[in-house]
């Protein structure tokens, strides 16, 4: 019995990318809130909380405040749902309404997480990835994406590690790093 890897099902928009013989390796979804917001409205809610509690009893109804920005930024996820998925040729960042970025394991020259320790506790992270250009713009001219607030950053570049050696691709393996990646 061969042992296949459960991969959550995709959404009909980026199901609508996979090409015939195309699977799918690995899929995940950037978090809703980046870290620093998710720690700012911790607090802000931690302290009207101390504050109604402690003080004036009444103060509790100003929890409104800060949910009604949270409910349209949660709206505005779903409405867009943003999909990151690494196929068995390329990786993929798709988004409801929007054109998607298709990077091919062959053109991807390296890549990196960066993830700090509060990153770390709470999942968060970044992947940085390096991209040769579809034409050629002279030697040492790369494409940079970052792919931000990332669930399990490590887990993607592992994923499109294994991708690229299943393709016996090193490229992706190689350490190249101008500017700062």
């Amino acid at each position: 019995m061969s042992r296949q890897v459960m991969v959550p099902a995709l959404p009909a928009y980026a199901a609508r990318l996979l090409t015939p013989r195309e699977s799918v390796r690995h899929l995940t979804r950037p978090r809703l809130l980046p870290l620093y917001m998710f720690v700012f409205i911790s607090v802000v809610v931690l302290a009207l909380v101390v504050f109604s509690v402690v003080v004036e009893p009444g103060f509790i109804r100003l929890l409104a405040i800060p949910a009604f920005p949270l409910l349209g930024g949660f709206a505005g996820y779903i409405l867009h749902s943003p999909v990151i998925f690494v196929t068995d040729r390329r990786v993929v960042f798709a988004r409801r309404f929007s054109k998607p970025l298709l990077l091919d394991l062959e053109a991807l020259e390296a890549m990196k997480v960066k993830q700090n320790s509060l990153g770390l506790l709470f999942g968060y992270g970044a992947l940085h990835l390096l991209v040769r250009p579809p034409e050629d713009l002279g030697k040492g001219v790369f494409l940079q994406f970052k792919l931000e607030k990332l669930p399990h950053a490590a887990s993607l570049e592992s994923a499109i590690s294994a991708a690229a050696g299943a393709r016996k691709i090193d490229r992706a393996k190689k350490d190249v790093r101008p500017h700062g990646l």
